[in-house]
């Protein structure tokens, strides 16, 4: 007994110094509130009117675009913007023009209208802007989306959330379902340090571009009074 008694406490050691590492299971990073554009640079809004817009030069490949926006009254404020934009597949298409779509917000799948909803003007809930601009030094078209996320009343300031799109082309070559020959990719999602009282005011502060034209939120950084 005395033998058993030293072997057994020798054995267990010995049988745990054997088992293999476990690496530690690395943790899953989060955008931070405020991270901002990281390596977006020199952004270029595209200008849209309502109806057909033909754009040459949309694509980084020089491609040509049309680009439908048209306005859905609602008779009151929330009336709203909606776009769909199509070009020619890259590798040529029987059918022509081909609808390009967007990534869903909550993947997986895609959109193929973007709404805005710009409410009074003053207090612009959802903001759409087309942009040519750079990602990592790359030129690239874009497409940038402002949300606001709407508590109790429109026009106070709501915690706001950045997205930022980029024209992709997807491979042909394994005939891929669900999907089109071009599509809007995420490539950026933050929500602001700073709450916003109008979405375009958030893109003009957040992306330091022009605020929209018919935009009538106050001259502030957050487009608040």
């Amino acid at each position: 007994m005395p033998l058993l008694r030293w072997l057994l406490p020798s054995f267990l050691a010995l049988s745990l110094a054997a088992q293999p590492a476990v690496a530690a299971k690395p943790q899953a990073t989060k955008t931070a509130p405020g991270d901002g554009p990281q390596g977006i640079t020199h952004l270029n809004p595209i200008a849209l009117e309502y109806g057909v817009n033909t754009l040459d030069n949309f694509a980084p490949d020089g491609r040509t675009a049309i680009v439908v926006r048209a306005w859905r009254d609602n008779g009151n404020a929330w009336g709203h913007a909606s776009y769909m934009v199509m070009m020619k597949p890259a590798g040529g298409d029987r059918h022509g023009w081909n609808l390009v779509s967007v990534e869903a917000e909550t993947p997986p799948g895609v959109a193929e209208i973007v709404r805005d909803s710009p409410h009074t003007g003053e207090d612009a809930v959802r903001s759409v802007v087309f942009a040519h601009g750079t990602v990592e030094g790359k030129p690239q078209t874009l497409l940038l989306i402002a949300t606001r996320k709407m508590g109790d009343s429109v026009p106070d300031p709501a915690p706001t959330t950045i997205a930022v799109y980029q024209l992709t082309a997807n491979a042909q070559d394994d005939d891929p379902v669900g999907t089109t020959a071009d599509t809007f990719h995420r490539i950026r999602n933050w929500q602001t340090k700073r709450p916003y009282c109008s979405s375009d005011a958030a893109l003009a502060t957040e992306l330091h571009i022009p605020r929209p034209a018919d935009s009538e939120a106050p001259e502030t950084a957050d487009g608040c009074s």
